[in-house]
C-alpha cells in the first residue's frame, strides 16, 4: 500500500515523530510518500512545497496519515488549497492522528477543533475523553520496540530516581516539594538526552542514547504533564523494563486513560499533590527492588506484547477502512499461510 505520511521533524515530539512512523510502515511492508514538516513554526519556503507531494501524487496513495496533528494542519494549510485537499478526501482516507489532549490549555486546541477536523475525515486520539467528545478512536501510544527494549545483557542500573524531559514550571515546581519527602539518600536525575552535530540533532543517536538512559534508571517518576493522559513515552520507558510511577489526574472522564496499564502489576500511578505518599512510594520500591523489578517486567512483557507502533499503525488504518493485502485476505478467509502443499 501507498501511504503519504505527514510528520513534524521535531526530536521533542517524539522517535515516531522524526523517523519511527516512517520505518515501521516500510518494515510493515507499505510504500511511503513522506512529508517532513520543518518544525511548528509554519514557514513555507520553494524548497519545502518542492520536497513535499502534490495534490495528484497524493490522490494516487491508498491513505494519507497526518501524525500530530495539532501541529501538522497549519502546515496543510498553509500548503495546499482547502478545495483540492477537500476533493482529497472524497477520493483517499485521511487519517488525523494528534498528539495532545485538548485540555493542554497554551495550544488552543478546543478553539482550533473545527479547522483540525475539517482537514481530515478520520480522527484517533491519544486521549478516552477526547475520542468520546470528537466522535473518535481512542487509541493509547504504541513503542518502536526496534529502539526501546531491554538491554542485553541486562544492564545494572545506575540511577535511582529518574526523569527526562522537558521541565516547565509546573513540573519544576512538583520536583521542588518532591524532593522535600524523597528521602535523604534518594538521589534525584532529571534532564534531557540530545546527540546533535552541526547540522543539528542526530534523531537516531538521540533514540538510542535515550533508551540507554531509560535502562539504566531504577524508578522513572513522571512529572505531571500538560495533557491530561498518558504521554507517548511511557510505553518506550516501560518497553524497556523500567518501573514508572505516573501521576493520576481525577475525575471519571481520566479513568479509561489508565485501564491498558493496572496499578502495582504494570506501572505504579501516584495521587498529585500528595508529596509525603509520593515519597513513601519512591521509598518503598527503592528498597524493594524485587518487587520493583517483577512490576517492571510485567509492564514491559505487555507493552512489547500489545503496545507496538506497529499495532498501532494497524489498529488506525483498520479504522480508516484500509488494510494490508495479507489483512483482506483474512477479511475475505483466505489463508496467508503457506503449508507447503
Amino acid at each position: 500500500m501507498r501511504v503519504a505520511l505527514f510528520t513534524i521533524n521535531n526530536f521533542l515530539a517524539g522517535t515516531a515523530a522524526t523517523f519511527g512512523y516512517r520505518e515501521t510502515l516500510e518494515r510493515m511492508g507499505h510504500e511511503v510518500l513522506p512529508a517532513r514538516l520543518p518544525g511548528n513554526q509554519v514557514q513555507v519556503t520553494p524548497e519545502l512545497l518542492a520536497e513535499c507531494p502534490t495534490i495528484e501524487q497524493l490522490m494516487e496513495c491508498d491513505l494519507v496519515l497526518s501524525t500530530h496533528h495539532e501541529y501538522v494542519q497549519p502546515w496543510l494549510e498553509a500548503m495546499y488549497p482547502f478545495a483540492a485537499w477537500d476533493k482529497l478526501m472524497s477520493k483517499v482516507p485521511v487519517l488525523a492522528r494528534f498528539d495532545e489532549s485538548m485540555d493542554r490549555g497554551d495550544l488552543l486546541l478546543p478553539h482550533r477543533m473545527p479547522d483540525l477536523l475539517q482537514w481530515a475525515k478520520h480522527y484517533s486520539f491519544p486521549a478516552a475523553q477526547d475520542a468520546d467528545t470528537y466522535n473518535g478512536q481512542w487509541l493509547p501510544f504504541g513503542t518502536d520496540t526496534t529502539i526501546f527494549k531491554p538491554g542485553t545483557p541486562l544492564p545494572e542500573k545506575k540511577y535511582d530516581v529518574g526523569f527526562i524531559g522537558t521541565m516547565y514550571p509546573k513540573r519544576h515546581e512538583y520536583l521542588t516539594k518532591l524532593i522535600q519527602f524523597a528521602g535523604r539518600n534518594t538521589k534525584l536525575y532529571v534532564g534531557n538526552v540530545a546527540v546533535q552535530d552541526i547540522a543539528g540533532v542526530r534523531s537516531r543517536d538521540t533514540a538510542l542514547l535515550l533508551a540507554d538512559n531509560y535502562r539504566d534508571i531504577k524508578i522513572f517518576f513522571c512529572f505531571p504533564p500538560i495533557s491530561r493522559l498518558v504521554v507517548s513515552k511511557i510505553p518506550d520507558i516501560m518497553a524497556c523494563d523500567t518501573l514508572v510511577l505516573y501521576p493520576r489526574f481525577p475525575g471519571e472522564a481520566m479513568a479509561k486513560n489508565y485501564s491498558p496499564f493496572e496499578h502495582e502489576k504494570h506501572i505504579v500511578y501516584y495521587e498529585l499533590g500528595f508529596f509525603a505518599n509520593n515519597g513513601k512510594q519512591l521509598q518503598y520500591y527503592l528498597q524493594h527492588p524485587e518487587e520493583a523489578e517483577r512490576i517492571a517486567k510485567a509492564g514491559g512483557e505487555l507493552v512489547r506484547a500489545e503496545h507496538t507502533l506497529e499495532q498501532m499503525i494497524h489498529k488506525m488504518m483498520a479504522y480508516a477502512g484500509v488494510f494490508a493485502p495479507k489483512e483482506v485476505a483474512l477479511l475475505r478467509g483466505e489463508s496467508s499461510v503457506d503449508n507447503g502443499g
